[in-house]
C-alpha cells in the first residue's frame, strides 16, 4: 500500500473521528447549557415574583402600622355616633361639624396631619385614608377629599349597598390582617394601584371603621423590567383569568384568551402551593411563577433565540472548529510531502481540540458571575457515575458536611441599590467563601444561594461548625459594594452526611433555611442527617 493511500485512509479516519467527537460534544454541551439557560430564566422569573410579593407585603405592613396608630383610633372613637359628622359631604362641612365638639375637632385635626405626614413616607402613594364603617372619608392624603363617601348606600342603595356589604365582609373576614383587594385600575386616577383595607375595632372588638391604602405600581413595573429587559412579562389572576400586568396596556383588566395561560389558571385556581415551570409557544419560551397567597401567575415570555443564544453560540463555535480542523487536515495532507510532517500537524490539531473540549467542559460547570462551581457541577460531583455508582467512594470513612448560605431578601438589594450592587453582593459573598473554604469546595446553587462541601470526620465536626459560623459573622458585617455600604443578612444551615451522599442534600438545606429564616447571632442551624 502506497504512502498516499495510507495517508488518505489515515486522514479519512481522523476526519470521521473529529466529526463524531464534535457531534457528541454538541449534544452533551447543548443539553447542559440549555438546562442552565432554562434554570437561569426560571430563577429570574421567581426573582420577579419575589419582588411582587415583597411589594405586597411592604404595603400590608405599611397599612397595618397606620391603622394601629392612636391618632386613627382616637378619631374613630370621637366621631362614633355623630350623625352630623357622617352627613358632611366635603372637607369644609366635616370641619364645621367636628368643630362643635373640641374632642372631635382635635382628633380630626391630629388624624389629618398624621395621615399627610405618614403618606410622605410611602413611595408611590395614591391615597391613604381613614373612613368610618359607612365608608365616609374622615382623613386623606389629599386634604380636599375628607367628607366624601365612597360607597354611599344611604343615598343610593341600589348602586352602593352590595359594594359596601362586600367591603365590610372582606374586612371582617380578614380579621386582624389586611383585606387585599388586589392590583386594580383606580377609579380616581385611572392608573394601576394595589388597593388594601384594614379594619379598626373598638375595645370590645366591634368595628369602628377602617383605613385604606392605594399605591401606584409603576415603580414595581419598572423594577420588574430592569430584572430582564429582553423579556415581556405579564401577570394573570387565576381566579378570574384577567390580566393584572401586560406590556400591552390595553390588555390590563381584560380576560386572557391564550390556551396555555387558561390551562395554568385552571390548574392553579384552587392551589395553595407556589409553583414554577415553563412552556414553549412558537418562537418564544414562557416561564411562569404561581404566587398562591394572591392567586397570581407571573409569566415571563422570552424569544427562544435569546434564551438559548449561549448554547447556540457554543455549538456554532464547535462546528466551525470542526470544519476548520477538517479543512486544515485536508490542506496539510495535500501540501505535505513527508508523512512525518503530516502526522505532527495532526497531533497538534488533536491537542488543540482536546484543550477546547476541556475549556468548554469547565465553562459549563462554572458560574460566570462569581467564578465558583455551579449547580451542574454540584450534581456532577455528588451524583452517580454512568454505571449508577456513587462518585463519593470513601464514605462513610470520610463523611461530608454541607453548609448553605442564602442571602435573605436579595430582591430588596436589587430594588434598593440596583443590579450592579446585587451582582457585587453575590461576587463578594463568593470571594469570602472561597478565601475560607477554597474555591474548589464552593458552589452557587441558586440565584442567592451558595453551598460549601467540606470533607470531615466525627472528630472535627465541631470545628467545621465553628468555621461556618465564623464565616457567617464575616458575611453579616457591612461592606462596600459599588458606591454603597450594604449590610446583608443571611440564612445559613449545616448538615452532616456520611452515607448515601447525593445532590438531594440541597433540598434538605433549603428546607432548613426556609423553616428557620435569617440566622441570628451568627449561628447556622446544624442537622446531623445520619442521626435520622
Amino acid at each position: 500500500m502506497s504512502k498516499t493511500v495510507r495517508r488518505i485512509i489515515t486522514t479519512s479516519i481522523v476526519i470521521i473521528a473529529i466529526i463524531a467527537l464534535t457531534i457528541i460534544m454538541v449534544i452533551n454541551t447543548s443539553s447542559k447549557t440549555r438546562k442552565n439557560a432554562i434554570d437561569n430564566m426560571k430563577s429570574i422569573t421567581n426573582q420577579q415574583a419575589s419582588m411582587i410579593q415583597s411589594f405586597v407585603e411592604n404595603a400590608k405592613n405599611t397599612l397595618m402600622g397606620f391603622g394601629a396608630s392612636p391618632e386613627v383610633k382616637d378619631l374613630l372613637r370621637a366621631v362614633q355616633g355623630r350623625e352630623d359628622i357622617s352627613a358632611a359631604e366635603n372637607a369644609e362641612d366635616l370641619k364645621k361639624a367636628a368643630g362643635k365638639d373640641i374632642v372631635a375637632s382635635s382628633a380630626l385635626e391630629k388624624a389629618q396631619r398624621y395621615t399627610e405626614e405618614y403618606s410622605k413616607t410611602i413611595t408611590g402613594v395614591e391615597g391613604l385614608w381613614v373612613g368610618d364603617w359607612d365608608t365616609h372619608c374622615l382623613t386623606h392624603t389629599d386634604p380636599n377629599t375628607p367628607g366624601m363617601t365612597t360607597r354611599n348606600a344611604k343615598k343610593d342603595p341600589e348602586k352602593f349597598e352590595k359594594p359596601l356589604e362586600a367591603l365590610r365582609n372582606g374586612l371582617i373576614n380578614a380579621g386582624d390582617g389586611v383585606y387585599n383587594v388586589g392590583i386594580i385600575i383606580s377609579p380616581a386616577t385611572k392608573k394601576q394601584i394595589i388597593s388594601m383595607y384594614k379594619i379598626v375595632k373598638d375595645d370590645n372588638g366591634e368595628p369602628l371603621g377602617f383605613v385604606g391604602l392605594g399605591i401606584f405600581t409603576d415603580k414595581l413595573v419598572d423594577a420588574l423590567k430592569n430584572v430582564e429587559s429582553n423579556s415581556n412579562f405579564y401577570m394573570v389572576n387565576s381566579l378570574d383569568n384577567n390580566y393584572i400586568f401586560h406590556n400591552d396596556s390595553d390588555k390590563v383588566a381584560t380576560t386572557a384568551s391564550e390556551k396555555e395561560v387558561l390551562d395554568l389558571t385552571n390548574k392553579f385556581k384552587n392551589s395553595v402551593d407556589d409553583e414554577d415551570g415553563d412552556f414553549e409557544d412558537g418562537n418564544n419560551v414562557t416561564f411562569y411563577s404561581y404566587m398562591s397567597d394572591n392567586h397570581w401567575i407571573l409569566f415571563n415570555e422570552t424569544p427562544s433565540k435569546d434564551v438559548f443564544e449561549f448554547s447556540r453560540s457554543i455549538n456554532l463555535q464547535m462546528i466551525i472548529f470542526c470544519a476548520v480542523c477538517i479543512i486544515l487536515i485536508i490542506i496539510f495532507n495535500i501540501v505535505s510531502i513527508r508523512q512525518e510532517a503530516t502526522l505532527q500537524r495532526l497531533e497538534q490539531s488533536k491537542r488543540k481540540q482536546a484543550a477546547i473540549t476541556k475549556n468548554l467542559h469547565i465553562a459549563a460547570l462554572k458560574d460566570i458571575l462569581t467564578d465558583v462551581n455551579n449547580r451542574i457541577k454540584f450534581v456532577d460531583d455528588f451524583g452517580k457515575d454512568d454505571d449508577g455508582n456513587n462518585k463519593i467512594d470513601d464514605c462513610p470513612n470520610a463523611p461530608y458536611c454541607f453548609a448553605m448560605y442564602s442571602i435573605s431578601r436579595f430582591s430588596d438589594v436589587n430594588i434598593n441599590y440596583g443590579h450592579d450592587v446585587g451582582d457585587a453582593a453575590l461576587a463578594s459573598t463568593a470571594d469570602i467563601l472561597k478565601e475560607k473554604f477554597g474555591a474548589q469546595n464552593v458552589y452557587r446553587t441558586g440565584s442567592d444561594e451558595f453551598v460549601v462541601a467540606i470533607k470531615s470526620d466525627t472528630s472535627d465536626t465541631h470545628q467545621v461548625i465553628a468555621d461556618v459560623n465564623e464565616t457567617l459573622g464575616e458575611l453579616m458585617r457591612p461592606r462596600k459594594l459599588g458606591n454603597d455600604i450594604v449590610s446583608l443578612q443571611y440564612a445559613a444551615a449545616v448538615v452532616k452526611k456520611g452515607t448515601a451522599i447525593s445532590p438531594a442534600v440541597l433540598i434538605t438545606l433549603k428546607d432548613i433555611i426556609n423553616k428557620n429564616g435569617v440566622s441570628m447571632d451568627n449561628t447556622a442551624t446544624y442537622v446531623d442527617m445520619d442521626a435520622y
